[in-house]
C-alpha cells in the first residue's frame, strides 16, 4: 500500500511538496483476523522534551522526536499499557491503558490534550478498497477547536454546502477512536475545514492542492499548532514510520503604515496584472503609524503589492512578491514620497515568525523604519537610578533603515528600552530616558522605530506635518 502527497501552489503553477508513504514490510494488518499492530506517535505540539516509549516493559522507541512514530510491531489482543517517558527519566509523562482487538492497527498518539499531556489511541481497521480507490481518516486531536466539519473537493472547486465528513469531534482525554473512512477515487484534491454549526462557513484550515493514489489510506490528525493561518495542521500518518504535517497552505498578511509623511492609505494585492479596483482593497484607512491586525488570509502566488491615498486607486508606491504557502508576511511603507532613494516612499516586505516562543518566554524584534536616523542602531535596555542612566545588554545590535532585526527571545516583564547607536553609549529619541515596554509571556511582538529623529528640518523630513521619532509596538 503506497501514498503519495503532493501540495501544489494553484497560484503559481508549480511543484512544492512531494511525499511517499510506503508500506512496513507486512507488520500492518491485512484482515479481520490478522494479528493486530501498534506503533507510538509524538504529536504532542511544544513538549519540552522526546519520549522514550514502552508497551509493557518492552521498548518501542527510543528519543522519539516531534512529527516521529516508531515502526509498527505485531502484538497480543487483550489489555496493554503504553508509556511515554521523557527522554533519559524513567517516570511516566503520559500512559495510556487500552485494550487491543484483532484485525486493526493502533497508533497511539502523544498530544496535548485538553489540559495537559495526554494519550489518544486511533484504531483504524484495514480498508477494503477498490480498484482506484483511496480512503482518508480523519481524527481531531485538537481540544480547544471543537467538532470539525471536513470538506473534500477537487483542488478549484467552490467550498460545497455539505462537508464531506461531518461533525469530527475531539474523542477525549486517554480515548480510542476508529475514524469513519472517507472513500473516493485517486486523483487531485483540496481538503478545507469549517467549525461545526459555522453557518458563515469560515474555513479554518486550507491544505491546498493534494494527490492521493489508488491504495493510499492515510490517518489524517488535526493537530493545534501557532504561527500558522490556522490554530490546526493536519498530521499524515503513513503506513509505516513515516508522519508528514500538511501545514495551511495560505499566507498571512498584514500591512502597516510607516512613513513619517503619509495620511490614512488603502492597500492593494492584485494578481495576474491586474490594476487597483475600488471594489477589491486589502485594507482600508490604515491611519498613520498603524497596522492591520488581525492578520488576513490570501492564496499563495505572484502579487503586485500597492498602497494609495485612501478612497483612491491611484499607486502612491508598488512592488512586485511572491507570497510562499504556509507563511506570514507584514508590508510596511517606509520613506518619504519624491525622495533619493534609499529615502524614497518603499515597501518593506518583512517575513513573520508568528511560532510561539520557548514557554514562559517572549519573543521581540526591531523594525527599522525612521528614515533619517543615520547610520545603524542598537536596542538596548536601560536602568535609571538616582538620576543616573546605565545601559544594559544589548538586545537587538546593528540594525540599518529600513531593515528587520531577528526574533530576540526574552524573560516578560517590563523593560525601558531605548536606541543607541551602533558603537556608541549616549541613547537617542525618542526618549534619552527610554520607552517603557511590557512583553507578557508566550507572545509574538514587534517593535517599529518610525517617524523623523528631526521633523520638519534637513531634506528627508522637511515637511512640517513628519512625525517624531516613535515606538510602536505590535504585538503578532
Amino acid at each position: 500500500m503506497t501514498m503519495s502527497i503532493a501540495r501544489r501552489s494553484a497560484a503559481i503553477g508549480a511543484l512544492c511538496l512531494s511525499l511517499v508513504l510506503v508500506s512496513c514490510n507486512g507488520s500492518v494488518s491485512t484482515g479481520s483476523g490478522a494479528a493486530p499492530s501498534l506503533r507510538a506517535v509524538n504529536l504532542a505540539y511544544g513538549a519540552p522534551n522526546n519520549f522514550d516509549v514502552l508497551l509493557g516493559t518492552t521498548s518501542l522507541a527510543t528519543n522519539l522526536a516531534y512529527d516521529q512514530a516508531s515502526p509498527f510491531t505485531t502484538t497480543a489482543t487483550g489489555g496493554v499499557t503504553v508509556k511515554f517517558e521523557p527522554t533519559g527519566t524513567t517516570t511516566a509523562a503520559i500512559t495510556a491503558n487500552l485494550t487491543i482487538g484483532a484485525g486493526s492497527n493502533y497508533s497511539v498518539l502523544a498530544l496535548q490534550g485538553s489540559a495537559a499531556l495526554t494519550a489518544l489511541t486511533v484504531a483504524a481497521p484495514a480498508p477494503a478498497l477498490g480498484s482506484g480507490q483511496a480512503q482518508l481518516n480523519f481524527v481531531n486531536a485538537a481540544p480547544a477547536e471543537g467538532a470539525l466539519d471536513f470538506y473534500v473537493t477537487t483542488p478549484t472547486a467552490a467550498l460545497p454546502l455539505t462537508p464531506s465528513q461531518a461533525a469530527v469531534a475531539y474523542a477525549g482525554d486517554g480515548a480510542t477512536v476508529t475514524p469513519i473512512g472517507l472513500l473516493l477515487a485517486s486523483g487531485d484534491y483540496r481538503i478545507r475545514a469549517v467549525k461545526n454549526g459555522d453557518t458563515t462557513q469560515s474555513i479554518v484550515f486550507d491544505s491546498g492542492p493534494l494527490v492521493f493514489a489508488a491504495g493510499d489510506s492515510p490517518v489524517l490528525v488535526a493537530v493545534p499548532v501557532t504561527g500558522s493561518a490556522s490554530p490546526v495542521a493536519l498530521v499524515s500518518l503513513g503506513s509505516d514510520t513515516t508522519v508528514t504535517t500538511i501545514a495551511d497552505q495560505r499566507v498571512q498578511v498584514s500591512v502597516g503604515n510607516f512613513s513619517p509623511v503619509n495620511g490614512s492609505i488603502d492597500a492593494y494585492f492584485d494578481q495576474n496584472g491586474l490594476s487597483n479596483g475600488a471594489t477589491a482593497p486589502f485594507a482600508t484607512s490604515v491611519a498613520q503609524d498603524v497596522a492591520s491586525k488581525p492578520y488576513q488570509a490570501l492564496l499563495p502566488g505572484a502579487y503586485h503589492a500597492s498602497f494609495t491615498v485612501t478612497g483612491q486607486t491611484a499607486e502612491l508606491v508598488g512592488s512586485d512578491l511572491t507570497l510562499a504557502a504556509g507563511t506570514s508576511v507584514s508590508v510596511f511603507a517606509a520613506g518619504v514620497l519624491n525622495q533619493p532613494s534609499p529615502y524614497n516612499l518603499q515597501l518593506l516586505v518583512v517575513h513573520d515568525d508568528l511560532r510561539a516562543p520557548a514557554t514562559g518566554m517572549a519573543k521581540l524584534r526591531v523594525v527599522q523604519l525612521s528614515p533619517d536616523l543615520g547610520g545603524a542602531i542598537d536596542l538596548v535596555p536601560l536602568t535609571i537610578s538616582g538620576g543616573i542612566t546605565t545601559l544594559g545588554q544589548t538586545i537587538i545590535r546593528n540594525l540599518s533603515y529600513a531593515g528587520a532585526s531577528a526574533y530576540a527571545s526574552l524573560a516578560p516583564g517590563s523593560y525601558t528600552l531605548a536606541v543607541v547607536p551602533t558603537g556608541q553609549q549616549i541613547p537617542l529619541l525618542p526618549a534619552s530616558s527610554g520607552v517603557p515596554v511590557t512583553l507578557t509571556a508566550n507572545t509574538v511582538t514587534t517593535l517599529v522605530i518610525a517617524g523623523c529623529q528631526h521633523p520638519a528640518s534637513g531634506t528627508v523630513c522637511a515637511a512640517s506635518s513628519a512625525i517624531p521619532l516613535q515606538f510602536f509596538q505590535l504585538t503578532d
